[in-house]
């Protein structure tokens, strides 16, 4: 071996991967340590701001959800209001059909009066 292939030291291009310690130096070592932390802080922080933007959707999201329940809940308010509404003009219904069948039964009864009144008029 030369002198150049002895102090040189080969790393791989893509960090994580394992390189023979027994001929680095402890700078080297130190230095292929800190490539590996970096490496792996720099994946950190990526998936750090990866999980940050989708709290972020999330939030929205849930805005919008809200915003939609709330749309929901007074659509459901006015619907019970025309219920009631509706239940009041059907018990008013009932009480325009009893009357008109009471109006039937005293015009019945009218007519029965106004036909024996005439039955005993003398002519």
């Amino acid at each position: 071996m030369t002198d150049t292939e002895k102090s040189t030291i080969k790393i791989p291009a893509y960090p994580g991967r394992d390189i023979p310690r027994n001929n680095l130096t402890e700078e080297q070592d130190n230095a292929l340590e800190l490539v590996k932390r970096n490496a792996q802080l720099q994946e950190e922080k990526n998936r750090s701001l990866e999980l940050q933007m989708t709290i972020e959707q999330l939030r929205e999201n849930l805005k919008l959800e809200q915003e939609k329940t709330n749309e929901i809940a007074e659509r459901a308010v006015q619907l019970e209001a025309r219920v009631e509404e509706l239940a009041g003009q059907e018990g008013n219904n009932k009480k325009v059909a009893e009357l008109e069948a009471k109006v039937m039964e005293l015009t019945e009864a009218l007519r029965t009066i106004s036909g024996i009144a005439s039955a005993g008029k003398p002519d």
